[in-house]
């Protein structure tokens, strides 16, 4: 709990994971995670040299490899699908990924964007802002109007005010 930081009024569904355990997890205002869905920070692998001290004292100078994590943040108002695999490194604000889609390692997917369902972003990509991936043709990327940033952020709000009502009701 101490690595996962949430700003509030976000919407985390029954089922989702959020590995903090491995590295910081930072969620924005608004934000709406559905069922099943598994946030894990990145893994970065870096090499590492013994230092002078060590190379002399050992009797041989290889390198070591360590599994190290970057920490994972998502933007203010976006929304996750249901049954996603999420590993990316950033995910902007206001940002729509679909249900079944899959971020894999140190994606960043920047302010803006809609990922539709069932869509796999390969490691390492960078998916520009105002920028559409459709999972009938996941190479061609459509360009989104700019009146997307306050389309979301009104999603996201009628979204949250949905949910605070059926909390509501239920009560």
């Amino acid at each position: 709990a101490k690595q996962v930081e949430i700003k509030g009024r976000s919407i985390l569904q029954p089922g989702v994971q959020v590995r903090g355990d491995y590295a910081m997890v930072r969620i924005g205002r608004y934000c709406e995670i559905e069922q099943n869905s598994r946030l894990e920070p990145p893994p970065t692998t870096t090499s590492t040299t013994p230092d002078a001290l060590n190379t002399a004292s050992s009797s041989s100078s290889s390198t070591s490899s360590t599994k190290k994590y970057l920490p994972l943040i998502i933007g203010s108002h976006t929304h996750i699908g249901k049954n996603c695999q999420i590993q990316a490194a950033a995910i902007g604000s206001m940002v729509w990924i679909g249900d079944s889609v899959t971020l894999r390692e140190r994606v960043v997917i920047k302010d803006n964007c809609i990922i539709e369902d069932n869509v796999v972003i390969g490691a390492d990509t960078v998916v520009p802002p105002f920028t559409r991936i459709s999972a009938k043709n996941p190479l061609l990327w459509t360009e989104l109007p700019p009146s997307m940033a306050v389309h979301m952020q009104d999603v996201s709000l009628e979204r949250y005010q949905q949910f605070k009502k059926e909390e509501r009701e239920r009560q």
